[in-house]
């Protein structure tokens, strides 16, 4: 049977460009500490057929890792391909793989990960006489008396895979497996006291599944996942604050932040207004010089969405115009996008059979008298798969409602733009949407959550022209403590040899 950092570092890959994959995922485990240094790499064979892939793909991988001095072959007896890891840069490798991640992206994994984990403790407190829960216990337990952050993670992975086995689901193992090879080793970043606290949680999780509390045990198994992420989303966003950035910004004084905010808020609705206006135009001087009003005629309002958005990214993520079936006789739209790792922007393609956009939450009301309304912030599953806030207005022609003119926000995008005033406000403030739903933040528990109707807030400020309000929290920024600053990251590593040496 494989170890458990075999089954992390190499479980089958989902992508179809597996050359680049194979050498990605084998790199991340051993930067990361998932493969240690001196570890033996199963045979090729062998681990091509873990992999999924073709040998000649996984030879072409390994030959790039010998390159970069982080695998080694061997001949002869007692040869093969070994782990050439640098413990001197791993600290360095986690600092900078956690940097490559957005906020959004690791609020993303983070309400997956809860929702794996919830699932599982359920399935298994539901038949907890089928597991066995002395050993989830035991298991759980070792965080508590791991010392060094590569025992830590390496404890919390297996009770979190042990936990996930539980659930009797091949797949949900698989997929926490995946995530625990991709941010497992992150987390555990620090020392003092968090592995007693995993150790307490795990430790209630366990007592919950004994129980049979399905609700219990899923609560706490998020609540857990939570806190783990909610630490690592605060980590990620201290790095982005240089200390000479966070001094001017300090300048700034609490009223000069909220003046910026409110400020910012109205440039982000002027430029949406602005690009749906232009949008608005174009459709009518389309169908002005076509009368024939058919979806075709609209064609060269692309352009002119794309050029709009040129002029106006990274503010607008995407812009364009979505026609009214009951105008045009049949669902349509032109929609201009910058997808993710580009700049430039490209056409959306959707498939309108699984997408009724006049059902989405920014569709305007026929007649509605807000020239631009905002919409709360959604995913928008069906059509660009991405975490927005969208603009809309209702387009109408010769007193018929015949579409909506629309720009897209990415609320990562918000968040990135707020941050640097909400850096000047004392910690646990945030901007929130009309639902509530937090849309920037300077506390990793906030980012992407729900405002709690019962949180103690100094004062609320709205920020119109937009349908977002600003609570100022009353608690003062925390001190960082040294297990959770980027420094703490260059270090832990080197504190570690000097204990081992």
């Amino acid at each position: 049977m494989s170890s458990w950092r075999e089954q992390l570092a190499f479980a089958p890959l989902e992508t179809a460009e597996r050359g680049e994959e194979i050498g990605r995922r084998i790199r991340q485990a051993i930067e990361l500490g998932v493969l240690e240094d001196e570890t033996q790499l199963p045979s090729e064979n062998d681990l091509a057929a873990m992999m999924g892939v073709s040998t000649q793909t996984l030879r072409s991988a390994l030959a790039e890792l010998r390159h970069l001095g982080l695998v080694e072959t061997r001949r002869g007896r007692g040869g093969g391909s070994f782990v050439k890891a640098n413990t001197g840069q791993l600290a360095r490798a986690r600092r900078d793989a956690l940097g490559a991640y957005s906020l959004d992206a690791l609020r993303d994994i983070r309400e997956y990960r809860a929702v794996l984990a919830g699932s599982a403790a359920a399935a298994a407190a539901a038949r907890p006489q089928q597991i066995s829960v002395a050993r989830l216990a035991s298991l759980g337990a070792m965080v508590g008396t791991a010392h060094e952050p590569a025992d830590m993670a390496r404890a919390d992975s297996k009770f979190h895979l042990e936990l996930a086995a539980a659930s009797r689901s091949v797949r949900l193992t698989r997929q926490e497996m995946a995530l625990q090879a991709e941010v497992g080793p992150l987390i555990w970043t620090s020392t003092a006291g968090e592995g007693l606290t995993a150790a307490r949680e795990h430790a209630e999780i366990v007592g919950a599944i004994g129980s049979g509390d399905t609700l219990l045990a899923r609560t706490r198994a998020e609540g857990h996942v939570r806190r783990e992420m909610n630490a690592l989303i605060d980590l990620r966003m201290s790095m982005d604050t240089a200390p000479q950035d966070a001094a001017l910004r300090g300048g700034l004084g609490e009223e000069g932040a909220i003046t910026s905010i409110g400020a910012l808020a109205a440039e982000i609705e002027k430029t949406a207004v602005a690009s749906i206006h232009v949008v608005e135009e174009a459709v009518h001087a389309a169908l002005d010089a076509a009368p024939g009003g058919g979806l075709d005629e609209l064609e060269g309002v692309y352009q002119i969405a794309h050029d709009t958005l040129v002029e106006t990214h990274p503010i607008l993520y995407g812009t364009g115009f979505l026609a009214d079936s009951r105008f045009f006789g049949e669902s349509g739209f032109v929609w201009a996008y910058v997808p993710p790792g580009r700049s430039t922007p490209q056409r959306l393609e959707m498939d309108l059979e699984y997408y009724d956009y006049a059902t989405a939450p920014w569709w305007p009301r026929e007649g509605a008298t807000e020239p631009v309304q905002a919409s709360y912030a959604y995913v928008d599953a069906n059509g660009s798969n991405a975490y927005i806030v969208t603009f809309s207005k209702c387009v109408m022609r010769e007193g018929r409602m015949i579409g909506a003119a629309v720009a897209d926000v990415l609320v990562s995008q918000l968040q990135a733009g707020f941050a640097p005033f909400l850096e000047s406000l004392p910690w646990g403030s945030c901007i929130v949407d009309q639902m509530d739903v937090v849309i920037a933040a300077n506390s990793g528990s906030l980012v992407g959550d729900i405002f709690s109707s019962t949180a103690e807030v100094a004062r609320t400020i709205a920020l119109p022209p937009v349908p977002w309000r600003l609570h100022l929290a009353q608690a003062p920024r925390p001190t960082a403590t040294p297990s959770r600053s980027p420094q703490a990251m260059q270090t832990s590593e080197g504190s570690a040899r000097g204990r081992a040496d």
